[in-house]
């Protein structure tokens, strides 16, 4: 049986569950950038496209710090 510990009560374990999706499909985006780097950097070719991608992939990474951050995770819920 699971346990839950529940810090701040009020919002549902749902909520939690479609924050965490966002924070999932935000990731998975920045996934696709880096390997995109990834492939223009062992082709060593474009360069300019490589420093744009660096700039998403750091604004991505930005984006899913800022959600993981306790104070905008959801309140409420089975979150520890």
């Amino acid at each position: 049986m699971a346990t839950h510990c529940h810090n701040t009560p009020g919002t549902s374990d749902e909520a939690l569950r479609q924050h965490c999706s966002g924070v999932q499909t935000t990731a998975l985006q920045l996934c696709g950038v880096i390997e995109a780097i990834e492939i223009l950097d062992d082709a060593g070719t474009a360069a300019n496209a490589v420093t744009c991608l660096i700039r998403i992939a750091r604004s991505l990474a930005d984006q899913v710090n800022n959600d993981l951050d306790s104070v905008n995770l959801p309140k409420g819920g089975a979150a520890c």
